[in-house]
């Protein structure tokens, strides 16, 4: 994928013309929001969500721990989010998911973030043996009951800790699964599981669960709109009018780049160009965590918001299925940092400006393997745009 041409003309902007130019996108990108779930966020459900276990799309075939492994400390990866992702083109992937895994250790990302995230795509036809069609919106008043019987299949046991592949059983109890020798000594050191083992309180059993999740990020359900349908449909003019009349009047105040929990305050409003227009597009709607591009089929591809001018992917490399070309799927934005419930202030905490994440181009088919790698580029916001 080509950079060249991108921003060519945003630096010719003052912070006035900038403002305008971004808020007129002929494709407005489904913008992600967090939020507690009301229901249990199930794979039936086909739900968009950061933390918590994966909800498997493909319920007879999960990944296992050799393929979410961090390639630093060798610990299994958690879930940071799954999104639903569904396509018209081509029909297998009419259910479509993707999953992005990664290590908790901030450590590990400051050592080699190369080797801290994984990124698989999984995807269904329509027709396929573990859900029914939906029903047929033109025909929704048709009194006609669906007839479909689900495929019957040994359910694969999952790791209690983080709900891949439990390929390991407890020595002791035989019920409780792992993916790893590291998470069995987890549950039962940590999590509560050598007290707990093979005894029916359900009070215990309560708190297990409650051990065990937290050693995940927080679930939380994300939910989607399109960037410019705001409150009412007026929150986005109101936007502009105050970026219009902030640039006008305070050109030599202060900028601010948030940053998890954490502000950057550049008296100088010295930044380069991609930054600042990352500062302006992200203000309009600062409780966004997800920016997702790829919004129809055959729209061109897309350029991401970049967080600085620098630190972008000199090459996104070929879909390792079909050899076909990735493009720009959704961008991770630090502001999910906030709802992972993890510690903002520790040396070795996550930390991040945007995460990119890159799916093939044509969705190409995932059997027999079920899953396909994708790719996943991180950037950090720049210290050197912004000069104190």
């Amino acid at each position: 994928m080509s950079h060249s041409d991108t921003d060519s003309d945003v630096s010719e902007l003052d912070q006035r013309e900038l403002s305008e130019a971004i808020t007129s996108d002929k494709w407005a990108p489904q913008l992600g929001y967090c939020e507690e779930p009301e229901t249990p966020l199930t794979a039936d459900t086909y739900p968009s969500k950061s933390g918590g276990k994966p909800a498997w799309l493909n319920p007879e075939h999960i990944l296992d721990v050799e393929q979410t492994t961090c390639g630093n400390c060798n610990e299994p990866m958690v879930l940071l989010l799954q999104l639903y992702t569904p396509e018209d083109e081509p029909a297998e992937a009419f259910h479509r998911a993707v999953y992005v895994f990664c290590c908790k250790n901030g450590g590990c990302h400051k050592q080699d973030w190369t080797q801290c995230f994984k990124v698989y795509r999984s995807q269904l036809p329509r027709e396929n043996p573990y859900y029914p069609p939906p029903e047929n919106e033109e025909n929704e008043d048709d009194d006609v009951a669906i007839d479909f019987t689900p495929k019957q299949f040994t359910k694969p046991k999952e790791c209690v800790i983080c709900g891949v592949a439990g390929t390991k059983a407890c020595g002791k109890c035989q019920t409780t699964y792992y993916c790893s020798r590291q998470h069995q000594m987890v549950d039962w050191n940590s999590c509560g599981h050598k007290l707990y083992c093979n005894t029916n309180d359900p009070n215990r059993e309560k708190e297990e669960t409650k051990l065990r999740s937290a050693r995940l990020f927080s679930e939380m359900e994300i939910v989607s709109e399109p960037e410019g349908q705001g409150e009412d449909g007026k929150e986005e003019e109101e936007q502009k009018e105050h970026t219009k009349k902030e640039s006008g009047e305070k050109s030599n105040e202060t900028a601010l780049a948030l940053r998890g929990d954490e502000a950057y305050e550049n008296t100088e409003v010295d930044v380069d160009q991609a930054f600042l227009k990352f500062q302006l597009k992200i203000g309009m709607y600062p409780d966004q965590v997800i920016r997702y591009e790829r919004v129809e089929y055959d729209m061109p591809d897309r350029e991401p918001l970049w967080v600085q001018q620098g630190q972008k992917p000199s090459l996104v490399p070929a879909c390792d299925r079909c050899g076909g070309p990735r493009t720009f799927e959704f961008q991770i934005l630090s502001t999910l940092l906030n709802y992972l419930g993890i510690s903002h202030v520790a040396d070795d905490s996550l930390d991040w400006g945007a995460l990119y994440v890159y799916t093939c181009k044509h969705n190409c088919p995932t059997s027999p393997d079920v899953f396909v790698p994708e790719y996943l580029w991180k950037q950090d916001f720049s210290a050197e745009g912004m000069k104190f």
